[in-house]
């Protein structure tokens, strides 16, 4: 089946989000991601991706590939891959150096009575049975069942051949440590918390500016979109956090909101789980020429408004000083008695800088009582420090002590 082309200037066309995953999704390597995006050029990019959606995208109502081998043109790559001219054959040759493409026959030149041929390409695969992160080892995709997410298609459509490659090194990140994951349940992430640094180390994006400004460009397109914000705590990182990205999903209807069936939410660098259900591209089941992908989406039926003591405290955490979508994700996510306390007790804490942030963590690690046991301060008044005390804490100790009585002074 024909492909539309894609547009080359997304910016004329509105954007709302990604189409929602249960149709029209390509059964994607996890090894794009993995190895393709943060190792190769953005030329290698976007031709292994045009296989990838040519290959993979469209099957036949037995789930077979409708097309196994792919023959185009120096037009075709230019034109729905977005590979200049100039730079095609430097990208062929790369990617099948690289072991994510083979050559099937190679074209011909047409001539006096010959016609010209285009050349065959197809993916190659690893039958070996070990995903192969890299890239020096990487001798073709994963062949085996699993380790392969629903994509959908508009990633490879629009953002892949208009893009540069930083944001679609970071929008490939989001993804695949979000939807990209499940966890023991079989359930899908739908956001991740990834920091600067978190993003950096998968994507390879050398410099911090490149980075911010890609970020900066995939939100303002609506790829993704930071539903919590990061801050960074000079005094020692304590209450430093990272922020938390997510796949931009594009509205069900009139404004209604719409999520992935997900529970899990740990750090992506962490233990995790790979999905192992699915299966080689030859065996995916599929009544229609567009894939359908197994994930399931629910309404977001229990809105703060239908939760009056969780609409309360969200509220509250306004009054406070939180913006509109971090008060809403603390209210949704924490019990209402653990924030209703830490909001009590907040003033007790004796913040110097950073409220919020403070509070923010107290919530998370659902901190206790700061009040101290003044019946111990008296004996605290009357202990002596001699120089003979024992440990190398001596100072330290000194130092903590006068900061608890100076702590007990103040209430």
């Amino acid at each position: 089946m024909p492909r539309s082309k894609p547009s080359q200037n997304p910016d004329l066309m509105t954007f709302t989000g990604f189409a929602l995953p249960t149709s029209n999704t390509t059964y994607t390597p996890n090894q794009f991601f993995d190895v393709c995006l943060p190792h190769h050029s953005r030329g290698v990019v976007r031709l292994v991706g045009y296989m990838i959606r040519k290959t993979l995208g469209w099957c036949d109502a037995h789930g077979h590939p409708q097309n196994e081998t792919v023959a185009f043109s120096y037009d075709d790559l230019e034109q729905y891959a977005g590979v200049s001219h100039s730079m095609t054959r430097l990208a062929l040759d790369q990617a099948t150096q690289g072991g994510f493409i083979r050559c099937v026959k190679e074209g011909q030149a047409s001539g006096r009575a010959v016609p010209g041929a285009s050349s065959v390409y197809e993916l190659a695969w690893d039958e070996s049975g070990e995903y192969v992160k890299d890239p020096k080892r990487f001798r073709g995709f994963f062949a085996g069942e699993g380790n392969r997410t629903y994509i959908p298609n508009q990633f490879f459509d629009r953002l892949l051949p208009n893009e540069s490659l930083a944001v679609i090194q970071v929008v490939g990140t989001v993804v695949r440590f979000s939807i990209g994951f499940q966890n023991k349940y079989g359930h899908r992430r739908q956001q991740v918390a990834l920091s600067y640094r978190d993003i950096q180390r998968y994507a390879k994006i050398a410099s911090p500016s490149v980075l911010a400004k890609a970020l900066r460009e995939a939100s303002a397109k609506q790829y993704i979109q930071r539903v919590e914000e990061g801050y960074f705590d000079p005094n020692a990182g304590r209450l430093s956090r990272a922020a938390h990205y997510a796949v931009k999903w594009a509205p069900l209807s009139h404004g209604s909101s719409s999520t992935l069936k997900s529970v899990a939410e740990e750090m992506p660098f962490k233990n995790h789980s790979e999905k192992q259900s699915g299966s080689t591209p030859k065996s995916v089941a599929g009544d229609h020429t567009e894939k359908r992908s197994g994930i399931q989406i629910k309404q977001a039926n229990n809105t703060l408004k239908q939760q009056p003591a969780v609409a309360q405290t969200f509220e509250r955490l306004k009054a406070e000083g939180f913006d509109v979508r971090s008060a809403e994700a603390i209210a949704n996510r924490y019990p209402t008695e653990r924030i209703e306390r830490q909001l009590r007790l907040i003033d007790r804490r004796g913040v110097k800088a950073n409220r919020l942030g403070m509070l923010r963590t107290a919530i998370e690690q659902d901190w206790g009582d700061p009040t101290p046991d003044r019946r111990g301060f008296a004996d605290l008044r009357q202990r002596k420090f001699e120089p003979t005390d024992r440990g190398k804490g001596f100072a330290d100790a000194l130092e903590a002590t006068r900061q608890k009585l100076r702590d007990a002074r103040s209430h």
